[in-house]
């Protein structure tokens, strides 16, 4: 069973971009210090980081279908924050969310956006720090 769940599979790949779709497109603006608008500020400091040029919003357009917009905000999400599949907790984690038919909202995935918001932080973090000592040795 264990081993089912650690197998990093399409689904598994498209629950988690859908949660991070959810969580930083999700309107959050009565309170600036909700987990979802935290999230989006990690994101959006992690792809300044990276000067990411084009971001989520600027894929999103008013004449687009839901399902369009989800088709290319997975490809977004995966090519920039594929790396927290690496780890094996986080994919046992959304497998097994995946198996309960547990929804994507608000509120219910508390525990797998903070790691990620850690995971986000701490990476950038090494690398500003790594830049930083590079630029000092020259």
């Amino acid at each position: 069973m264990t081993k089912k769940l650690a197998k990093v599979t399409t689904e598994t790949r498209d629950y988690f971009a859908d949660t991070f779709t959810v969580y930083y497109l999700e309107p959050t603006f009565k309170d600036k210090l909700t987990t979802a608008r935290k999230f989006q500020n990690c994101v959006n400091y992690y792809l300044k980081h990276k000067k990411v040029e084009k971001w989520p919003l600027d894929y999103c357009f008013r004449n687009q279908t839901e399902e369009e917009r989800k088709i290319i905000l997975r490809k977004y999400w995966l090519k920039y924050f594929s790396f927290l599949l690496d780890e094996q907790q986080n994919i046992q984690h959304i497998n097994q969310r995946i198996q309960e038919g547990k929804p994507i909202k608000i509120g219910e995935n508390l525990g797998f956006i903070r790691m990620a918001f850690t995971r986000i932080m701490m990476k950038t973090l090494n690398e500003e720090r790594a830049e930083n000592l590079k630029q000092k040795k020259e």
